[in-house]
């Protein structure tokens, strides 16, 4: 349950009850928002997501269809568009099939063009967006909210302040599964799964980063389609369901959108799981338990070569293993003693291969 503002919150130096913790009684988080057609879910409520991609990927669009699929669902969104503008942005929720009902009872579209704090007004409105209860909030448009925010796109501590200034306290505050929409360099080789800017975008994201990538073109009188890679996965409850890892970037097909705009003045749209292989490498998610395990059971950090002994499997597949558990904040690598790599564990990993899915 998100914190109400204009109730004391406990301090965040206070130890925390880890009761739960130690007895077994805590659950992981589930993504529940934004349904693929199996059922399967890709956001976190409560939780900062990220849809990165090139210029007319239609990550927007993706977002702006969820929206869609939200209020026609009777449940409260937010949309901060940093980028277009209401007439835009409410022509194509409609067009997605959501009525004037629908918008005008369930979603709060705001155009801001200053930093909230700046003035009291602005600031009663950013506390009143906190006090409000949400299930998506949407922030479009990083890179102009920086400008109108006043941060450095590529000051790492600017952007982690802002991180959790904004997209962290709308999450926390509100319980929404929080989409920051960005683009990524136009450069495809050594991109990886990074928005444009400080690699801090990835640092203050708490649930799932996605990769947006059109498979086929998407237009009027069309149907195309895009892929959600997924690049980062906080809780870990997305990559067991995804498709086939993809060495150059780490990331995994999580779904197919389907973008059908054949039908005039209507958009019809579809979140299918993966169908399409990649290169053949399906993801260490077995091999990954092992490795977590293995770090989680030595009386001290073990080296690479610690692992390799203790783990069965092919050394590149280990080192990819321990890639991705790092990438996802089960492991951090510190240099130790004669610069060997110290494999520190954050948090327990666990494949659960129920949920695993064999690509078509």
């Amino acid at each position: 349950m998100p914190n109400d503002p204009l109730l004391p919150t406990p301090p965040s130096w206070k130890p925390l009850d880890l009761t739960a913790y130690l007895n077994g009684a805590h659950k992981p988080l589930r993504p529940s928002i934004m349904a693929r057609t199996d059922g399967r879910c890709l956001l976190y409520a409560g939780m900062v997501h990220a849809f990165n991609g090139e210029s007319e990927s239609c990550k927007s669009m993706t977002a702006q269809a969820e929206t869609a699929r939200q209020v026609m669902s009777g449940n409260r969104c937010v949309y901060i568009d940093f980028e277009s503008d209401a007439a835009s942005v409410i022509a194509r929720l409609l067009m997605l099939g959501a009525s004037p009902e629908d918008i005008k009872d369930n979603l709060d579209y705001i155009r801001p063009d200053v930093d909230p704090v700046s003035f009291a007004d602005e600031n009663s409105e950013w506390q009143q967006l906190l006090r409000n209860k949400y299930t998506l909030a949407v922030i479009d448009g990083v890179t102009e909210a920086f400008a109108v925010f006043g941060v450095k796109s590529i000051d790492n501590d600017e952007v982690t302040a802002w991180g959790r200034k904004v997209p962290r306290q709308i999450a926390a505050r509100t319980g929404a599964a929080v989409v920051v929409v960005d683009h990524v360099t136009k450069s495809a080789e050594g991109r990886g799964r990074f928005a444009i800017g400080a690699q801090a975008k990835m640092s203050y994201l708490t649930g799932a980063a996605y990769m947006v990538e059109i498979i086929s073109p998407v237009g009027v009188g069309m149907i195309g389609k895009v892929a959600l890679r997924v690049g980062k996965d906080r809780p870990g409850q997305v990559r067991p369901m995804s498709g086939e890892w993809r060495k150059s970037d780490r990331t995994q097909e999580a779904a197919i959108v389907t973008i059908d705009s054949t039908i005039a003045n209507r958009i019809l749209f579809t979140v299918d799981p993966p169908q399409r292989k990649s290169d053949g490498n399906s993801l260490p998610v077995e091999l990954m338990e092992a490795i977590s395990k293995c770090v989680e059971e030595s009386a001290t950090p073990p080296s690479f070569r610690k692992i390799n002994q203790l783990v069965s499997g092919k050394d590149e597949t280990k080192r990819a293993a321990i890639s991705l558990l790092e990438a996802d904040g089960y492991l951090s690598i510190i240099t130790g003693a004669r610069n060997a790599h110290e494999h520190h564990l954050i948090k327990p990993f666990r494949a659960e291969p129920s949920t695993e899915l064999i690509a078509a």
